[in-house]
């Protein structure tokens, strides 16, 4: 059996510098090297998934992770889940004890996204882990549509304190540096039970294939990944059928 992992047994020397405003904190990155980190007030150019914007207005934490990369692009498969389990857990023991992930890089509060997590490559040795999070800012007031559909972590604390911007910025980089030794020493097949916990309650989703692929069943109820990354649903007519990631575009709750 595994020993529990505890987040205090890797913390590297981070070098992190802090910006009140950029462009992209993960472009600012791009170059630097790796246990270097960049942290930013307010990004006016911010990215998500598959190029979409991720608005990061003032009050939130916009944060890009530069870690060593061997080069093999298929061993980071499902990185960004192992990212979202320790990211997961340094919030909930903040206070926000609410948090859940979505598959594939999201962090939830009950139907309301918190924030996003994007790993890309930067230089051919490094790899970026790019982390944003509404923490006390209103991102539907910049763009009308995240309204109902984007949250902040100050309205799920329960009335708690909020942790101290530049101690709460540490540990999310203790808990990136831990991921990252993790996913190494137990590849994603060996984070799939460790996120069955993360998922929140079953929920409905559908699935948006991609290009060129037809899913014989594109919705049903979420039921995690399977050791090789597969999505699993439940279909409504009870069978469970795994759909491989490469074969979705995007996940989305209904």
């Amino acid at each position: 059996m595994n020993p529990k992992p505890s987040l205090r047994s890797s913390r590297p020397a981070w070098r992190l510098e802090h910006h009140a405003e950029v462009v992209s904190t993960q472009r600012l990155a791009r170059e630097l090297p790796a246990w270097a980190a960049v942290w930013a007030d307010v990004q006016t150019g911010g990215r998500g998934q598959a190029e979409r914007t991720f608005v990061s207005d003032a009050g939130g934490i916009y944060l890009t992770a530069v870690l060593p990369f061997s080069g093999d692009v298929a061993a980071t498969r499902g990185f960004a889940l192992a990212v979202g389990w320790a990211v997961r857990r340094v919030l909930r023991r903040a206070g926000f004890r609410d948090v859940r992930l979505r598959w594939p890089n999201d962090l939830m509060v009950g139907a309301a996204k918190v924030g996003g997590i994007l790993v890309e490559q930067g230089a051919p040795d490094t790899l970026l882990v790019g982390l944003g999070l509404n923490l006390t800012n209103a991102p539907w007031v910049s763009d009308a549509e995240l309204k109902g559909i984007a949250g902040r972590l100050a309205d799920a604390n329960k009335g708690r304190p909020l942790p101290e911007r530049v101690s709460l910025v540490r540990q999310l980089l203790g808990a990136i540096g831990f991921a990252h030794r993790e996913f190494g020493r137990r590849k994603l097949a060996g984070f799939a039970p460790l996120l069955s916990r993360c998922w929140g309650e079953p929920r409905e989703v559908e699935l948006e294939p991609a290009r060129g692929v037809m899913l014989a069943d594109a919705r049903g109820w979420f039921l995690g990944i399977t050791a090789d990354g597969a999505v699993q649903l439940k279909t409504a007519t009870g069978a469970i059928v795994a759909v491989q990631a490469h074969h979705i575009t995007r996940l989305r709750e209904v």
